[in-house]
């Protein structure tokens, strides 16, 4: 009996985190692309309203080594999150680092509602 309770326990616990991830990615998108933008404008020294899906190191001037370190780490301390070496590397596009954030919130978001169950 208690089995039964914990079980359905745990799964509406999961669908009402579902409803809220739903609920919350539309704000969510365009809220991590403005933040992400206000991080770039910040570390490259650029406008926000410059920044856009074609921004990249190789437009960028700024953008050498040391200040991506220092973007990546914004990054993660603003968004509570950590790449891997390869995103790291690949990361050198505003594009990519969007798709980079976003991946690695849904893993963040994933590990949460596993550790949650």
């Amino acid at each position: 009996m208690i089995r039964k309770i914990q079980t359905l326990l745990s799964k509406a616990i999961k669908a009402e985190i579902r409803e809220d991830e739903t609920a919350a990615d539309v704000d969510d998108s365009a809220s991590v692309e403005k933040r992400i933008k206000a991080i770039m404008a910040k570390v490259f020294k650029i406008e926000k309203n410059d920044i856009d899906e074609e921004t990249s190191a190789d437009n960028i001037d700024q953008w050498t080594s040391l200040e991506h370190v220092d973007f990546l780490v914004n990054l993660q301390n603003e968004f509570e999150i950590e790449f891997t070496d390869s995103q790291i590397v690949e990361m050198l596009s505003y594009k990519t680092v969007v798709q980079n954030v976003r991946a690695a919130i849904t893993e963040k978001k994933q590990l949460e509602v596993k550790n949650v169950c």
